[in-house]
């Protein structure tokens, strides 16, 4: 049963070729360094928020910026769908119950400076947005449509009194359905042979560059490429 998450369904959009040779061939994208301050962040984060979970409130952090309080449901969640025999699955960095008892779904995002405008999260993340909506609705919730993304950008300040962060909230309206048409497409692509390039994949590009060049090299007569290469080279 193939087994899809915001994550894969955000690569599919991306380039429908990666995203097939990510799941069917296992073989994903290079990667390079990753810096370890965004995930220190969250995790920091993450702890903090448990602390007002536990107590029913929200955190002072973003009190004023969301309504409700922390929800107590599972973030590690998902679904088996009988109609495409596969599984959406995904994991919510949090979850807020509102008043009326609808849930929507939190997510926190570390920046060097703040969105110019909510338009910036609707282009970025409105699909895992509408993913957690939709994992949300099929374990049986009942969500409000919508999602809180959560900046934490540094600003200026009395360093010695402890790293100061600016804390913006973004509220989108989220589509489930539209979540799930993508799923249903993604899953066709898989069942499709290799879709071509993704125009505007520089992961494509470069792969398809690195073949050109390749197969450039095979062709060249042994004479040619040998006299690149000095003679006393290894000597």
């Amino acid at each position: 049963m193939p087994q899809l998450s915001a994550s894969t369904l955000k690569l599919f959009q991306e380039c429908p070729r990666c995203f097939w040779l990510h799941v069917t061939k296992k073989i994903e994208r290079p990667r390079g360094p990753f810096p370890s301050l965004p995930s220190g962040i969250d995790r920091v984060l993450k702890a903090y928020f448990e602390q007002y979970r536990q107590a029913g409130t929200l955190p002072p952090l973003i009190q004023g910026k969301v309504e409700g309080r922390l929800a107590t449901t599972s973030l590690q969640i998902g679904f088996d769908d009988a109609r495409t025999h596969a599984r959406l699955w995904g994991k919510l960095d949090d979850c807020v119950a509102l008043p009326d008892q609808r849930v929507a779904p939190l997510d926190h995002k570390t920046r060097a400076s703040a969105p110019d405008g909510v338009t910036y999260t609707q282009k970025y993340y409105q699909l895992q947005m509408d993913v957690y909506t939709l994992l949300l609705e099929r374990n049986g919730h009942a969500t409000s449509r919508s999602a809180y993304v959560v900046y934490y950008c540094p600003v200026a300040g009395a360093l010695h009194n402890g790293f100061p962060f600016e804390v913006t909230v973004h509220k989108i309206a989220t589509d489930p359905e539209g979540a799930y048409r993508v799923f249903a497409q993604a899953l066709r692509c898989l069942d499709a042979p290799l879709p071509d390039a993704g125009e505007a994949c520089a992961f494509c590009r470069w792969a398809e560059a690195a073949r050109t060049q390749a197969a450039s090299v095979v062709r060249r007569p042994q004479s040619a490429v040998r006299g690149t290469i000095p003679d006393d080279l290894f000597a």
